[in-house]
């Protein structure tokens, strides 16, 4: 997958975990055996004071579902299953 192919991977992930789980993506990275993306979402409302200001969740998306994103630029429901299911909780534990 190219940079470009990425950078529209990872924006899409932005905007839909933003919007539809208030989460933030703070890191994606390819694994090392290059099979899949690494991504790391926090809370939008954290706050310093609150006991889970360090609370995050890494998900792996596989390389062939996020190649699929970069080259038609869409998440595959493959991927919004994926973080409908794993970021609810994320994003209300704060």
């Amino acid at each position: 997958m190219t940079q470009s192919e990425e950078a529209v991977v990872f924006d899409l992930i932005k905007k839909y975990s933003t919007m539809q789980h208030q989460c933030l993506v703070t890191e994606m990275f390819l694994s090392d055996t290059k099979t899949e993306y690494i991504f790391c979402f926090r809370p939008m409302s954290a706050h310093m004071g609150s006991s889970n200001r360090y609370a995050c969740r890494y998900l792996r998306i596989g390389a062939d579902d996020a190649r699929t994103a970069g080259e038609l630029k869409i998440l595959p429901t493959s991927i919004t299953d994926q973080l409908d299911k794993e970021l609810p909780a994320l994003g209300q534990s704060v």
